[in-house]
């Protein structure tokens, strides 16, 4: 697999520490998907737009979220480039759902890894934040890293969103292979920017643009690593159609699009 590749040539540098988080890094960067803005942000074509969606309805459960409809049989379709790795394929599919939590399976670059979410008045919150962006490199045979999860706080997509609101999700980890032993966290904020017009091959939408700052911290004493940033387009009543990111770590610099193809709703 491509990311892989990158990967081993990470391997090469000679510092433990440094090589702990390169990797940890790209883990986070290689492989895509949602949503404080660090500049040097993503150039975006788009343009403000000042028009608000239509009211959504009241939600009748939980996990009912005009930025991530979750019936279940819902599937999304994603073409996208990474500037390291080339094109990819993406495909989410709405899998598992109850009262207060559903799951989404993904496969990229050939493999299948899901991801669960919980449903509180607050939000949405991924049970496992790392594994949303990175999850096919996690769940490969041949990942050189093992990423565990030790502590997971904060929210991903809050229940209701306004432009200007901020928020926060963070997860601490445990990350080992054959070469190193080391441990850190992840802290992703969130910040709504406003609603722009957007076209993407499954049509036009007016979305609420999110950016976004992955920080990415070593050591018990949060030694800042690096970070990612990225801007995600969410839809109403589709969900995510756009995002771009970009890093920005010493030596492993690199840019990643994707765009929405077709939203499949459940019947």
């Amino acid at each position: 697999m491509p990311c892989v590749l990158s990967l081993e040539m990470i391997m090469f540098r000679k510092s433990t520490i440094f090589v702990t988080v390169l990797i940890i890094s790209i883990l986070v960067l290689s492989a895509c998907n949602l949503p404080e803005r660090q500049l040097s942000r993503v150039k975006t074509p788009t343009s403000l737009s000042v028009t608000s969606p239509e009211a959504f309805p009241t939600p009748v459960s939980l996990c009912d979220n005009q930025y991530f409809p979750s019936r279940l049989g819902n599937s999304w379709e994603y073409s996208g480039s990474n500037t390291a790795t080339g094109a990819y394929y993406r495909m989410d599919t709405v899998t598992r759902f109850s009262a207060e939590s559903f799951g989404v399976d993904t496969t990229l670059a050939g493999i299948t890894f899901g991801v669960n979410y919980g449903c509180s008045a607050a939000g949405l919150t991924a049970n496992d934040p790392i594994q949303q962006y990175v999850g096919a490199l996690l769940s490969s045979p041949d990942a050189p890293v093992n990423v565990k999860l030790t502590s997971v706080s904060g929210i991903t997509l809050p229940a209701e969103i306004v432009p200007g609101d901020t928020w926060q999700q963070s997860a601490d980890f445990d990350a080992t292979s054959q070469q190193l032993n080391a441990n850190g966290r992840f802290v992703f904020d969130y910040i709504a920017v406003g609603y722009e017009s957007v076209t993407v091959p499954s049509g036009t939408y007016n979305a609420l643009r999110v950016d976004a700052t992955i920080r990415i911290e070593v050591s018990a004493f949060h030694i800042q690593a690096g970070t990612y940033t990225l801007s995600t387009w969410l839809a109403p009543k589709v969900g995510t159609i756009k995002s771009e990111g970009i890093s920005h770590i010493s030596g492993v610099e690199f840019s990643d699009s994707m765009e929405l193809t077709r939203f499949n709703p459940s019947p």
